[in-house]
């Protein structure tokens, strides 16, 4: 059966309802507001999406349609994505609530079929039913000027990303897996040195830095497999 936009959201939903009174397992995990700060974002993504279609008419109605569907889509795998992360079951307070019993689940396997354009189509440009986040990382890497906690949540959606890309693989020989699987874990390196240097507020010049090292994983990978 095709997997629509809608049912897809329903299970980011199902994740995010089961996980919304859990708390991270460590400092280096996802926090309870970022988590809703992270929400908030794909929330008012899907808000606007599904408001433009509703006021879509004529021969602009199909184009805007399938470019929301595709962003109500990309948001509704991405929630997922950090919303199973943030599970931990270990709350005592939490774990009385019927939440509590939320176990992790195999998210390539509830999103069979997803290609990895489903997953990047949230960080297109915000006209475009995404969070910009593309574009933002090659602006910082020009110059850091990114709020730090804006940063971090930059940083999150990324390594959600680079969790998606370990098994939604745009490769079709072994020596393109082999590179493909080299750029994500180089992306994924680049994205937890990214939160942590936000996480420690470093300077604009080190922010920088950072920018630019995972804004160079993105572009090779762009360049062998975009």
């Amino acid at each position: 059966m095709r997997r629509t936009p809608a049912r897809i959201l329903l299970v980011a939903t199902a994740v995010a309802a089961a996980v919304a009174c859990l708390r991270p397992a460590d400092a280096a995990d996802v926090s309870d507001d970022e988590f809703k700060a992270l929400l908030d974002q794909d929330t008012k993504i899907i808000a606007k999406a599904t408001a433009a279609v509703g006021k879509a008419s004529g021969k602009d109605k199909k184009v805007v349609e399938k470019n929301a569907g595709s962003g109500i889509k990309s948001s509704a795998i991405i929630i997922a994505g950090y919303a199973n992360a943030h599970i931990d079951g270990k709350n005592p307070t939490a774990d009385a609530k019927p939440a509590g019993d939320a176990k992790k689940i195999d998210l390539t396997k509830t999103f069979e079929g997803i290609v990895n354009k489903d997953v990047m189509d949230n960080f297109k440009k915000t006209s475009q039913y995404g969070t910009n986040i593309e574009d933002d990382i090659m602006a910082n890497a020009q110059k850091a000027a990114a709020k730090p906690a804006d940063v971090t949540l930059m940083a999150y959606r990324v390594l959600v990303m680079g969790e998606y890309s370990k098994t939604v693989v745009k490769a079709e020989n072994a020596a393109d897996k082999k590179k493909w699987v080299e750029y994500n874990d180089k992306m994924i390196k680049s994205a937890t040195e990214l939160a942590a240097a936000a996480k420690k507020k470093s300077s604009a010049a080190d922010m920088q830095k950072v920018f630019a090292t995972l804004n160079a994983s993105c572009v090779a990978c762009h360049d062998d497999f975009k």
